[in-house]
This record gives structure tokens, C-alpha cells and sequence, in this order.
């Protein structure tokens, strides 16, 4: 006797191995004298056909499981190179406006403390509101077309914005109003173009299934292994030439460097369409294009809805885990980035340590956390990036409570140790576990949207870096703020100075040592193991492949055209 039961369990016991083999025509045998029609569960079509709804739009890259594998290698080779080149321009950039961009104005432009403190207030109130604008914009773009296509213009006037701090008139206000308005609008231009750099070239990351996860590792990586030589190099030149009485030269390698990268960038927007080929001989370029191997582009015609948005982040409960820690790691990330010089010349330098060493302190700070950054990929593919963050923040309280117990402000070899360590195992496993983070979340975001029936719904891959921003923007702004009103009433012009010391030794050491028990608790809540994030994906690859509607949770789905009938329910 055949239940109903029984019916539904073979069926769908059938249907699984269409997954990994979606081109393979299988059927549905009846048992005794009882028959039911065969069909094929994934038709073979031309190209250009394949992977489409009912209404006639592809459906999301994840299920592209018939994209011609020879291709598709050519393509992730070439999506490598693309990301490589304009993450490397991303990081150069940054870390040369990391390195001096606090140096020139509170030391060059002599800003005074309280109107820095005011001017970071200001910035990251817009900023944060710049942050989600751009993710929203690109979100809403990618529904029509290629996020790859933005990479041109918007690293063009990155490149640009980044040259706006380092230049002001030469006669500064008497009042400082100038001043205080150079930095804001400046700092502002400045981030968000690297705002919406970053957030454009991370969801070009997270947003495509089609990468396994040996290929995602390996475009992230690529990128660290070609910044670690020329971020070193970038630093190292640019520590030779700054001189805060003559800043001529140092502005010149700004427009250099501002030019070259202009250059990459507009290189990487055209391997975006075309394969570029050098003919030495005849000295001609040959381009040829790419389109033929790029796998489908999802493009929904739904829009984005605003309180949709905001319901389906309100309900999302690895995000909220994830953001209570990561707002808290990229506070200490970006304070120490921003202020490593001043670490390293106000209790290191200013002790006796020599320019030089210093010098090669600050240069190799950036390459050490792009090597750590690589080295970090070794546990990540062993125990997953939950439990690495797990072990970087044991290793923040250790170091930190070790410093408070056990040193001053005066122990130059502690202090140099602590420079070295902590700030680039901090950025290297941000760096390293952010974008895998986004990647998963976004996946899950789209399996609640199968799992709901809402198969056409924009992508959100960039809304979850804008969202994250939302948090972290103000969140990076809080040490800064701390550290002027600490220091409102000393100079950083002035050296020897022991109370600034004292002060500075404490924001080195007690930040990671509170906030790493708050990222302790919220990360335990964290559920998105590997094993978890693969059945995820499976789950996803089946629903978009066989438009299942959920009824009662994933074991009981079944693809539509599977659905019993009222006559076969009464079959017994």
C-alpha cells in the first residue's frame, strides 16, 4: 500500500540529485499499476534561455550550475584581476591617508583639539547617512545592470577626493573657521568615495554564488599578496618625504601617486568588458570581449521597497550577533590606524627611539597585517572564520591586560611590541573575515527570500555593507572624540611631554581591554557555521532550480511541478 506520505517522500528523494547535476534528465516511476507522467526537471535550452522564471527573467547567479565550466574558469581568472587591481588601488590610497592625514592637521595645519573633536562629530553624521545612500543607490543600480561597471568612475573620483586633505590655502583664517571647514568637507569627500569604492567592490564579493569557496578565498587573497609589496613601498617613500615645514614634495607624490592609480583603475573597468592582449611585434593592443563568458547577471524587476528593507535586516538575527562586535573592532581598527604616528612619535620616538626604526615601524605596520591577512586564510578553511574571531578576541584582552599590569608609558619595548602586534592582527582578521561574513549573511538573505516565495527580489549585497556602515561610521568615531577631550588641553607640537604620554598610553591599552568583552558576548550568538552555510547554499541552489514553495520548513518542500493532486492524495 502506498500512503500519501510515501509519495511525497519518493518524489522528492528524486528530485535531490538534480543539484549537482542539473543537466541530467531523470523521471518519476509509479509503483504497481499506478503511473505518473515523466518530465524532465531541467530542460536542455540554448543559452541564452537557461536559468529563467516563468516570467522570463534569469533567476540569481547561485543556480547557474549549467554555466559551461570552461568558461566560467576564464571568467572567475579575469573577475580576479578586476578585484585585484582595484582593491590594491583602494588600499594604497587608504593607507597613505591613514598614515598622515592626522599628522598634517593637527601638526601641519595645527588644528586645534576641540575642533577636531567637533569636525569628527560632524563628519560622521554624514558620513553615515553617505554610507547607506551609496549602498541603496548601488543595490538599486545592479537590478538594471553590471556592478562591475561603476568600478571606472567611482575609483576615478576617489583618486581625486583623496588629494582634497592634504591641500588648503596658503593664509589660514585667524578664527579657524576656514580650517575647521577645510577639514570637515574634505575628510567628507574623501570617505565617501572610499565609502562607496569599498562597499561597490566588496558586494561584487558577496553578491556572487557562482564562486566556490576556494575561489572566493583566492580573490581576496590575490588582492593582499599585490598590496602587501606596494603599500609597503608607498609608505616607506612617503615617510622619506614628509616634512611638515615643506610640504611641496610630499604633495607632488600625492599627484603622482593620485594619477597612477587613476590610471589602474580605468584599466580594471576595462577588464571588466574585455580580454587585453599586447602584440609586441606589430605593437598594436588587441581587445576582445568578455561578455560571452561572464555568467548571467540577475537583473529583478522588483524595487527596492524601503520598509521591506528594513523588516527583512529587523529579522535577520546573525546580523544584529555580527554588528555589536564588528562596530567595536572597526572602532579600534580605525583609531589605530589614524593614530599609529602619533603612537609611535609620542611614546616611542619621543623616548629615544630612533627616527629611523620609528619610520620602519609605521612603513611595515600595513604589509605585516596584509601578511597576517594571508596567513589568517590557513585557519579560516580549517575552523571556519567564527572560531578565528573567537581566538582574536582572547588575544586583544591578553595583550591588553598584560600591557595595563605590567607597563607604563615609558616602557618603549612593550609599547613597540604591542604597535606591532596588535593593530595588525586586529585589521588583518577584519580584513580577512569581513567580506566571508558578508557573503554568508547575504546568502542567508536570499534563502529567507526563496523560502518566502520571493524569488524575483533585488540582491541586498550592498545594503548589508551599507547597513554595517550605518553602525560602524559613528562607532569609529567615538576613541577620536575620547582621545580630543583627553588631550584638549596639551599639544602634540610639544615634545617631551609626560602627561601626554600618560594619556596616550591609556587609549593604547584600554579600549581593546572593554571592548573585547562585548564582542565576546555578542559573537557567541553568531550561528553561520561552514557546514550550516553549505547546506544553506544547497538549500538555495534547489529552491531557485525547481521554484519549491515552502509549506511546512525545509524537510517537507517540493518543486511546484511535483505538487500531488487532489486523485493522487485519495490513491492508496
Amino acid at each position: 500500500m502506498i500512503t500519501p506520505d510515501t509519495k511525497l517522500r519518493h518524489r522528492h528523494e528524486d528530485v535531490l540529485p538534480q543539484v549537482s547535476s542539473p543537466r541530467t534528465t531523470q523521471s518519476m516511476s509509479s509503483t504497481d499499476d499506478m503511473s505518473v507522467s515523466t518530465q524532465t526537471l531541467i530542460p536542455q535550452l540554448p543559452y541564452n534561455q537557461q536559468h529563467q522564471h516563468h516570467n522570463g527573467t534569469r533567476i540569481p547567479s547561485a543556480a547557474s550550475s549549467a554555466y559551461p565550466e570552461s568558461r566560467g574558469h576564464q571568467w572567475v581568472q579575469q573577475y580576479t584581476g578586476i578585484l585585484t587591481l582595484a582593491g590594491m588601488c583602494t588600499s594604497l590610497l587608504s593607507t597613505v591617508f591613514g598614515l598622515f592625514h592626522v599628522d598634517v592637521f593637527l601638526r601641519v595645519y595645527q588644528l586645534p583639539w576641540h575642533s577636531y573633536s567637533m569636525g569628527t562629530m560632524i563628519f560622521a553624521a554624514i558620513n553615515t547617512a553617505n554610507d547607506v545612500l551609496g549602498a541603496w543607490l548601488l543595490d538599486k543600480a545592479a537590478t538594471k545592470r553590471s556592478r562591475s561597471d561603476l568600478i571606472g568612475i567611482s575609483g576615478v573620483i576617489f583618486s581625486l577626493f583623496f588629494l582634497a586633505p592634504f591641500f588648503r590655502w596658503k593664509d589660514p583664517s585667524p578664527n579657524g573657521y576656514y580650517d575647521e571647514a577645510h577639514f570637515v568637507i574634505s575628510i567628507c569627500m574623501y570617505d565617501t568615495m572610499y565609502s562607496f569604492t569599498t562597499i561597490l567592490l566588496g558586494s561584487l564579493v558577496t553578491d556572487n554564488h557562482t564562486l566556490t569557496d576556494k575561489e572566493r578565498v583566492s580573490v581576496l587573497a590575490s588582492g593582499k599578496v599585490l598590496s602587501l609589496v606596494t603599500t609597503f613601498a608607498v609608505s616607506k617613500i612617503g615617510l622619506v618625504i614628509f616634512d611638515q615645514d615643506d610640504m611641496k614634495k610630499f604633495r607632488l607624490f600625492l599627484v603622482c601617486l593620485s594619477a597612477i592609480v587613476t590610471v589602474i583603475f580605468l584599466l580594471a573597468q576595462t577588464m571588466a568588458h574585455y580580454h587585453i592582449f599586447i602584440r609586441w611585434e606589430s605593437m598594436r593592443i588587441i581587445f576582445l570581449d568578455v561578455k560571452h563568458e561572464k555568467p548571467p547577471i540577475h537583473k529583478s524587476s522588483e524595487k527596492l521597497i524601503p520598509r521591506q528593507v528594513v523588516l527583512d535586516f529587523w529579522k535577520h538575527d546573525n546580523f544584529w550577533a555580527w554588528i555589536w562586535m564588528e562596530l567595536l573592532l572597526e572602532a579600534q581598527n580605525s583609531f589605530y590606524s589614524a593614530f599609529l604616528k602619533t603612537f609611535v612619535d609620542q611614546l616611542l620616538h619621543d623616548e629615544g627611539v630612533s627616527r629611523e626604526t620609528c619610520d620602519w615601524l609605521l612603513s611595515s605596520s600595513r604589509p605585516l597585517g596584509l601578511i597576517l591577512a594571508i596567513l589568517c586564510y590557513i585557519p579560516i578553511r580549517r575552523i571556519g572564520y567564527t572560531k578565528v574571531y573567537n581566538i582574536l578576541i582572547a588575544i586583544s584582552f591578553a595583550m591588553s591586560l598584560l600591557m595595563l599590569m605590567t607597563s607604563t608609558h615609558q616602557s618603549t619595548t612593550f609599547i613597540a611590541v604591542f604597535l606591532v602586534i596588535y593593530p595588525a592582527t586586529t585589521a588583518a582578521v577584519v580584513s580577512t573575515g569581513f567580506h566571508l561574513v558578508m557573503s554568508d549573511m547575504v546568502l542567508e538573505m536570499k534563502r529567507i527570500h526563496a523560502m518566502e516565495g520571493r524569488f524575483d527580489e533585488p540582491s541586498l549585497a550592498a545594503l548589508f555593507i551599507g547597513v554595517n556602515a550605518l553602525f560602524c561610521k559613528p562607532a569609529e568615531s567615538i576613541l577620536p572624540i575620547v582621545s580630543a577631550h583627553m588631550l584638549e588641553n596639551y599639544s602634540l607640537a610639544t615634545e617631551d611631554d609626560e602627561n601626554v604620554q600618560k594619556v596616550l598610553f591609556k587609549l593604547l591599552v584600554i579600549p581593546p581591554l572593554v571592548f573585547s568583552i562585548v564582542e565576546f558576548l555578542s559573537w557567541r550568538r553568531y550561528t553561520l557555521t561552514p557546514s550550516m552555510t553549505t547546506q544553506m547554499r544547497d538549500n538555495l541552489r534547489l529552491l531557485e532550480l525547481n521554484h519549491i514553495t515552502p509549506t511546512n520548513g525545509m524537510d517537507s518542500v517540493l518543486p511546484i511541478h511535483t505538487k500531488m493532486s487532489d486523485e493522487d492524495m485519495s490513491l492508496s
